[in-house]
């Protein structure tokens, strides 16, 4: 498994059943398996095609007593309470929007969550649902960064700026890439700005939002 996964197992509550959703090739619940992590596993995807790979990866490693492949859309594939449920690799509207819809199919399991985009989204709707972060944790794989988080039930009060640049337990963590990350995400947005300013209509609203997002990431890099 390359970091991002590593990531995500590591913050795995070890627990009876666990359930990794959009599962892919089946990488992550598969190491959950051998590493005794999680005594069963579900495995998900709305994909029939992606779900045939993690079929075949559970067979290669003799693990079908032991998991249960689902084709299912989003959470709908909870059909047995699980401690701990895993959604990594897809955007983060997509990633919410499943939250939101499936939140009732939770029923308090723990939530190890990792979004390509849209990270505001996630934070956000992880307060929405009820739940708060006790991990967020950035990683470095495949030359592109990744934010991996960790969630239990309990409210949590986020601010608009925290739902942008990421909460104290990532700020505060002493990641030796967040200098770097920060650094990636403020130029990120300054060519988003740059493209906001050349738009025949300016849309002023939306160019000082980024302008202050800038301004909070140049400050938090400047306290690495």
């Amino acid at each position: 498994m390359d970091d991002r996964l590593t990531l995500a197992a590591s913050l795995y509550t070890p627990c009876a059943l666990g359930a990794d959703i959009g599962t892919d090739h089946g990488f992550l619940p598969c190491y959950l398996l051998e590493q005794n992590i999680c005594q069963r596993m579900l495995l998900s995807d709305v994909s029939p095609s992606a779900l045939s790979h993690a079929e075949a990866l559970v067979a290669r490693k003799r693990l079908q007593d032991r998991a249960t492949l689902i084709c299912a859309d989003g959470l709908d594939a909870l059909t047995e309470p699980a401690g701990c449920v895993s959604i990594t690799g897809m955007g983060g509207e997509l990633m919410a929007n499943m939250l939101l819809r499936g939140r009732e199919k939770l029923q308090n399991a723990a939530l190890v969550l990792s979004a390509h985009t849209d990270l505001h989204l996630v934070r956000s709707v992880v307060q929405e649902i009820g739940y708060h972060f006790v991990h967020e944790e950035l990683c470095r794989a495949a030359g592109r960064y990744y934010l991996v988080w960790k969630a239990e039930p309990g409210a949590c009060t986020l601010t608009a700026d925290e739902r942008v640049l990421g909460t104290s337990l990532l700020l505060r963590g002493g990641n030796p890439l967040l200098p770097g990350y920060l650094a990636w995400r403020i130029r990120v947005t300054e060519k988003k700005l740059s493209g906001l300013r050349s738009a025949a209509e300016q849309d002023e609203q939306a160019i000082a939002l980024l302008e202050h997002h800038i301004a909070i990431f140049m400050e938090a890099h400047d306290a690495c």
